[in-house]
This record gives structure tokens, sequence and C-alpha cells, in this order.
């Protein structure tokens, strides 16, 4: 019989890379937790297929960057053709602003082996396969959860909170009652995962015709995958009959049966949970929120919520932090991830256009933007994608910045530096918990002389870049100067940054130790408590 803890501080539900993701973050924070699958094992199918930066940036906190996804394709963009052929845009590699590619093709079993081998190194035990979950209450200040075993005996375990991470029909979303808003597209979509295609380009392609709009995606092991809109009349059964997918695919490659790793029908969604939090339960990835796949989000939106609750829960359960700042999770991410999901349907509409009309206004629009190559540059690279950037939560004087272009409310890029006579990523300099950066003699001074090596019982690390060229020995220098240049905006200034690598304050050298206490106190304070120094404030 499986061993069950009876009292444990976090349960996850569901072992996807969302709830994988999340329980090796908790791990590096030490803070112990038990994962229960419903499924007697891993699923090993190709579901998700693209990582952008900032997942590898949270997975790089627990040193995944360097095993599983240095090996990993990267992208070089993407291609955008019309019914005749014809490439009407093409999108480049992009910028590595926060240390990885902006799209990184993985093969979906093998990261999440990779996750859980993590997981058992640091924490063995950990994870329980056949583990289905019959049962979540609320307490006051706890929660209890009952699980049945692959063998039928049922375990209650006392914790003081829940990740649900068990996917888009989220068991646990509908035993509380949250109903999910937002739209499901009306057409469904042939996918089919291939190995050994001749096409080995590592750019997707989007083929956005008024017929039948179909998109081509790398993956690993010389394969890609194919998505294909149906057409009225067609059903699940007959589209994924051998004979069928065999006409459909031959303008792409020729159909063999033992290149086909899957082939499945699914249908596009477009909706989010209208509340992310029941208590002491969290809703995260798909239980929280579904994307369409045009923006490549969908799995990204649930390593994004992982490294947004797993820090607050090691500052509450370690650091003394009141529970009520979890409520800034929802607060943090809800529009964030509603954002994402509409660049995903706004790339819908490029990729599968609704009729004629939508066609010739994309190939018009196309035209009049030829004199102004800005303008058509900014539209066809997407430059309109939501920057990482919270417009509320747990930051220090968030609506009244001191200038135009802080960084307070914003993830930090991620630089490579100089520091040992090594390159390193900015990330493996910091450390994973808050960061001081400097970058002036005043605020490296300022940093000198503090004490204090641990903000709410997470590591404080304190560092001066060299952002202005002075060859200061004691700092760090940048690889490329122009990778930097954000943190220009504070260059007089410390800057304090949380966990997850968001900009939580920008302070002058002689405001250090006040800043510190006033960060913690936003953190330490009960919600009554905080809200009556709103009021008299």
């Amino acid at each position: 019989m499986p061993h069950y803890p009876k009292d444990i501080p976090v349960v996850i539900v569901g072992a996807g890379p969302t709830g994988l993701t999340a329980a090796n973050l908790l791990a590096v924070y030490g803070i112990d937790c038990v994962i229960l699958e419903q499924n007697a094992g891993p699923m090993n199918l190709p579901r998700a297929l693209v990582i952008d930066d900032e997942g590898a940036r949270t997975m790089q906190v627990f040193g995944l960057d360097k095993t599983y996804l240095n090996d990993a394709l990267e992208g070089v963009g993407s291609r955008y053709y019309d019914d005749e052929g014809n490439c009407f845009a093409a999108t480049g590699r992009g910028a590595r602003n926060f240390g990885f590619a902006k799209r990184i093709f993985f093969f979906q079993p093998e990261l999440e082996a990779a996750l859980r081998e993590v997981s058992a190194q640091r924490s063995p035990g950990t994870l329980h396969f056949g583990a289905q979950v019959t049962d979540v209450r609320n307490g006051p200040d706890h929660a209890l959860v009952t699980v049945q075993d692959a063998e039928g005996h049922s375990h209650q375990i006392r914790t003081q909170w829940v990740l649900a991470c068990d996917g888009g029909r989220s068991p646990i979303r509908e035993r509380l009652g949250i109903p999910m808003s937002g739209n499901t597209y009306a057409e469904d979509w042939i996918v089919v995962d291939t190995v050994n295609d001749p096409d080995q380009t590592l750019y997707s392609k989007f083929f956005c015709s008024g017929s039948r709009p179909t998109v081509s995606v790398p993956a690993p092991y010389g394969g890609r995958r194919y998505e294909f809109m149906l057409q009225p009349g067609e059903t699940r059964e007959q589209v994924l009959e051998d004979g069928f997918l065999e006409a459909l695919m031959a303008p792409y490659r020729p159909y063999r049966t033992k290149d086909i790793i899957r082939k499945t029908v699914y249908r596009f969604h477009a909706r989010m949970a209208e509340q992310f939090q029941s208590g002491r339960i969290v809703l995260m990835g798909d239980a929280a929120h579904l994307t369409p796949p045009f923006a490549g989000q969908g799995m990204n939106a649930g390593l994004r919520d992982a490294l947004n609750v797993a820090w607050k829960l090691a500052a509450i359960l370690r650091g003394g932090a009141d529970a009520h700042i979890m409520q800034s999770y929802e607060a943090e991410r809800r529009k964030p991830a509603w954002d994402m999901i509409q660049l995903a349907v706004a790339m819908g509409s490029i990729v599968m256009p609704a009729g004629r009309d939508q066609i010739v206004f994309r190939d018009l629009m196309m035209q009049a933007l030829e004199p102004f190559p800005a303008v058509k540059d900014w539209l066809v690279h997407m430059r309109f994608k939501p920057k990482p950037r919270y417009r509320e939560g747990l930051f220090l004087d968030l609506d009244t910045p001191l200038f135009e272009a802080s960084l307070v409310g914003e993830m930090i890029p991620q630089p490579e530096v100089h520091k040992d006579s090594k390159v390193q990523l900015l990330d493996d300099v910091t450390g994973p918990g808050f960061c001081l950066i400097a970058q002036n003699a005043a605020g490296a001074a300022a940093l000198a002389a503090l004490e204090q090596d641990t903000l709410l019982d997470l590591p404080l690390t304190a560092i001066t870049l060299d952002t202005m060229g002075s060859g200061d020995l004691g700092a760090l220098s940048p690889v490329d100067p122009q990778a930097i240049r954000p943190f220009l905006t504070h260059r007089d200034q410390i800057m304090l940054v949380r966990p997850d690598r968001y900009c939580a304050a920008a302070f002058y050298p002689e405001a250090l130790s006040a800043t510190l206490e006033r960060y913690a106190a936003l953190l330490t304070q009960t919600d009554t408590a905080r809200k009556a120094v709103d009021m008299t404030a």
C-alpha cells in the first residue's frame, strides 16, 4: 500500500508540467509537498510542444536549463502563407531578453520525465500515480484532501494549501462550483504528430487558407506537428482514418503509419475560471485558464502560475507572511493570462480567416502597410504581445513610479554577465530568492554595509551591475551592453527583485533598510491590519 502523509504543507493535484514545476520550485525553497496524479502512470503523449523564454527561465530555478532544455530545439521564427502559397508575413528569432530563445521545441513525455527526475532527486517519494482525489474541503486555516489509491483504499491528508493543477476539465474546479467564462471555437482541428519528416526547417508555418487552415510546427527527432481545421460535414471518425490523412498530408509529406506518433481531434478554447482561489485551494494552469494554441502559450501560462505561487507559499510557510498574500496570485495573473488568450485569439483570426471578406481585408491591410515598414513590423512580429508586467500586486509604489520607464511591476531582463572569469546568466548569480541590484557607487556602498542576507526567510542576494561601463572590478559586467539598457532607468537607485524575477521596488540607497522593512510589512501584515493602514494613510 502506498504511503501518503497525514499532514503536509502543500498538496499538488496533477503531475503535468504545471504541477511538477510547482513541486520542484517548492523543493528549492525547502517546502514539503505531495503530488497526486490520478493516472496510473505517465501519459506519454506529445501535447504541449513549445516552451517560451519565460518558461525556460522558470525551469532555470531548479537547473533544467542545463540538462534537458540545453539540448532542445530552438525555433527561428514563423512564416505565414496565403492560399496561393505566397509568404505574406514572417517573423525572426527575436531577442533573448530573458536569457533564452523565444520558442524552444520539446517532446512533452521527455520534459515531464526530466521534471519527475528532478523531483525524485530533491524530494524522493513526493509523486504518487494512481491517486484519485475524491474530495477536497476547506477549513479555516487548512484543507482536507481525500484520496483513493490504486487498491481502492481511502486516505485523508491535512494540508495548508492545495494546488489544483488537474487540467482543463479540473474535477476540483467542478467540485468547487467555479464556472469558466469565455468561448469555445466551433471548429474542430486534426492534430498529427510525426517523426522523420522531410521538412527540417526550424520555423513554424501557418497556411492561412480560407478553406483548410493548416499549421506545421517543428518537433524533436526530425518531426513536425501538423494541425488541420475540419471542414463542415467532416466527422472526427472519418478524418482520423489512414486514407483520409494520407490525402490530407500529401502536399506536405508522405503519410507513413510508422512515422505517426499521435493523431487526434480536439477543439480550441479561450476560457478562464471566474476565480482562481477558494480558501486554501488554488487553481493553476489549464484548471484556471484555457487558450488556443496559436501563440504557444497554454503550458507556458501554467509555468508562470507555478513561479508566481511557489515563492509566495514559501514566504507564508517559512517566512511568516500572512496567508492573505496568496490573493495577489489572482490579482497579478488574471489580466496577463487573459491578455495571452486574446493574443492567441488575434493570431487565430489570421490563421483561420472567417470567409473571403476577412482574407481580402488581410491582404489589403498588408499591402497598405508596405509604405510603413515600422507599423507592419509591429503587427507581423506580434509586438503587441503583452510584456510580462503586473499592474497590481505585491509591489511598492507601483501606482506612483518616479520614472516613466520604471521596471517596478515588470520582469527584469536576464543578460549574460562576467563573473569570476566566467560568463553566466544573471539568475544563476542572483540565486532563487530575493535580490538587490545596485548600479552606482552609492548603491554598492549601501549593499556592502547591509548585514541582512534573508527576507522572509528566503535568500537575499546583493549584486552590483556595471551598466555604465565604469570598469568597477567589484561589479558584474554585461557581455552585451545593449541587453542591460532597461536597467538604466534605475541607475541611481537600488532595485528589489522578487524570486519570480519581477521588480518589487526601486529606491535610493539611503532608503535601503526602510524599504526592506516596508516590503516585509506588506507581506506579513494581516489583511485586516493592512486595510486599517490603508484607511489611515
